[in-house]
C-alpha cells in the first residue's frame, strides 16, 4: 500500500493564574460553548507578504532550531514547525503589553500590527490543491467562569487575523475531551490529545496546527526504490528503503550541499542538506541561520544530481518554554512580571504562561503521480550542465525542511540522526 508524505505540527501555549484555585463550578460538566459566530472577520485589509516578513519569518525559524538543538539529546532525531509556533506566539503577542510584548517584538522581529497583517496574507498564500494539502488552524479556549474576563478587542484580533475559533469551556473533564476532539479533527487524526487534565490554575490555551500532506511531483517507479544502508549518528548501521531519482535544484552552503525536489503541483518541495563529511550533523544544523538560508534559496543551480533519500517516520514533542527565555522572552512565564493586560484580567491573581510546547509527525514514504513529470523536467532548461551529474546520498545524518517554494520559508525544520 502506498504511503503519502504526512507532516503535522501543533503548537501549545498554556496561560495559567498566578495563584492556585479551584473552579467556581462546583463538579458542573458541561461542552464548550463555541463563539466563533460572535467574533467573525470585519476588517476587510488583506495585508500583505512583506521582504521584512519574509526575513524575520528566516531568522526566528533557524533560532528557534539552534534553541532546539541546545536542548537535544546526541543522537536525537528533531523536527519543528517555525510555522506553527510563529502564528500561536502570534496569538499570545496580540494579548501582550509592556514590557512582555516588546520582549516578543523583539524575538519575531516585527510589531504585532506589521505581524498581523503579513502572518494572514501569509497563512492565505499557503494554498492547497490536487494531490497537496496544508491545513492551518487556531483555537482559543478560555474558562468560563465570573472571576476572568476576556478582552473582547482581542477575541476579535484573533478572528480577523487568525480565523481564530473561540471557545468557553468549564475546563474539566469535558474540556480535555473538546481541547483533544479539535486537534485531533486538525490534525487530521495525526496527533490525537495533548492534554491528559487540566491544572486547577489553568484559565486559557491557544493552539495552532498545521498539517501537510503530499505527494511527490513524480511517482518512484519500483526500480528507483532500493535495499540500503543508512550510517546512523551512533555509528550503527540500519537497513532502510532507499527513494532514488534524478533531480536538478542544487543547493550550496559552508561545509554542506543539497537539493530540492518538489511535490505535485511544484508549490511546496523537499529540500535536504547533506553536511561534508566528517562534520557534526548537529553543529553543521546549529550553523545555518535565516540569512544564509534565503541567500543558499535564491543561488539555487540547475543541473542533474541523482539524489536517494530514506523512507523514515518519527514524532517529537517538546517544551519550548526554555528555548524562548534562553531566546529573550523571559517576562511572560514570570509570575510577576507578565504583562497580558490586553488578553483579560482576573480577580484570582495576575495571568501569565506557564508552557509553550509542540508536537510533531512526519512520515516520509514512497508515494507520488506522474502528472508533473514535464514540468520538473522543464526546470534545466536553459541551464548548463556539468560533464557528469551530482550524487547526494541522505545515507547519513542530515538536514531536511519542508519549504514553500514561493518565499524559500520552511514550514517544518528537521534532522535525522538515527533511523
Amino acid at each position: 500500500m502506498k504511503k503519502k508524505i504526512f507532516i503535522s505540527s501543533l503548537s501549545l501555549l498554556l496561560a495559567t493564574l498566578m495563584l492556585f484555585f479551584c473552579t467556581s463550578c462546583g463538579g458542573l460538566t458541561i461542552k464548550a460553548s463555541a463563539l466563533s459566530a460572535a467574533y467573525s472577520r470585519k476588517t476587510t485589509d488583506e495585508g500583505e507578504v512583506t521582504e521584512d516578513f519574509k526575513n524575520a519569518v528566516a531568522n526566528f525559524s533557524f533560532d528557534l532550531l539552534e534553541g532546539t538543538l541546545a536542548n537535544a539529546k546526541e543522537g536525537e532525531n528533531l523536527l519543528v514547525s517555525p510555522i506553527s509556533a510563529l502564528l500561536c506566539l502570534a496569538l499570545v503577542t496580540n494579548g501582550a503589553a509592556g514590557e512582555t510584548r516588546a520582549q516578543l517584538k523583539e524575538l519575531l522581529g516585527m510589531d504585532v500590527e506589521t505581524l498581523n497583517k503579513a502572518a494572514y496574507a501569509y497563512a492565505r498564500s499557503l494554498t492547497s490543491g490536487d494531490g497537496f494539502k496544508v491545513k492551518l488552524a487556531n483555537s482559543v479556549w478560555f474558562k468560563e467562569t465570573e472571576t476572568l474576563t476576556v478582552s473582547e478587542d482581542y477575541l476579535q484580533t484573533c478572528a480577523d487575523w487568525y480565523d481564530a475559533e473561540q471557545f468557553a469551556a468549564p475546563f474539566d473533564d469535558s474540556t480535555v475531551k473538546d481541547i483533544n476532539g479539535w486537534v485531533k479533527k486538525n490534525t487530521d487524526g495525526m496527533i490525537d490529545s495533548i492534554v491528559k487534565n487540566l491544572p486547577p490554575s489553568a484559565v486559557m490555551y491557544l493552539i495552532n496546527t498545521l498539517v501537510f500532506d503530499a505527494k511527490w511531483q513524480s511517482e518512484y517507479e519500483k526500480k528507483q526504490i532500493t535495499d540500503d544502508e543508512f550510517h546512523n549518528y551512533d555509528g550503527t548501521k540500519k537497513n532502510v528503503k532507499m527513494l532514488c531519482s534524478d533531480e536538478s535544484k542544487v543547493l550550496r552552503v559552508e561545509d554542506g550541499i543539497g537539493f530540492s525536489k518538489n511535490y505535485k503541483g511544484g508549490k511546496y518541495s523537499f529540500v535536504a542538506l547533506l553536511p561534508d563529511e566528517n562534520k557534526n550533523i548537529y553543529e553543521f544544523a546549529a550553523s545555518l541561520d535565516g540569512t544564509d538560508w534565503l541567500s543558499m534559496w535564491e543561488a539555487k543551480e540547475y543541473y542533474p544530481v541523482n539524489v536517494k533519500i530514506p523512507e523514515f517516520s518519527y514524532d517529537t514533542g517538546f517544551s519550548l518554554k526554555e528555548i524562548l527565555q534562553n531566546l529573550g522572552v523571559t517576562d511572560m512565564f514570570d509570575a510577576s512580571l507578565a504583562n497580558f493586560s490586553a488578553l483579560a484580567s482576573s480577580e484570582n491573581g495576575n495571568i501569565y504562561c506557564s508552557e509553550v510546547a509542540q508536537k510533531c509527525f512526519i512520515d516520509v514514504s514512497r508515494n507520488g503521480t506522474k502528472a508533473a513529470a514535464v514540468t520538473w523536467g522543464a526546470m534545466t532548461e536553459g541551464c548548463a550542465e556539468p560533464s557528469e551529474p551530482l550524487n547526494i546520498f541522505l545515507d547519513r545524518p542530515f538536514v531536511y525542511a519542508i519549504a514553500d517554494n514561493a518565499t524559500g520559508l520552511p514550514l517544518f525544520l528537521g534532522i535525522v540522526s538515527n533511523l
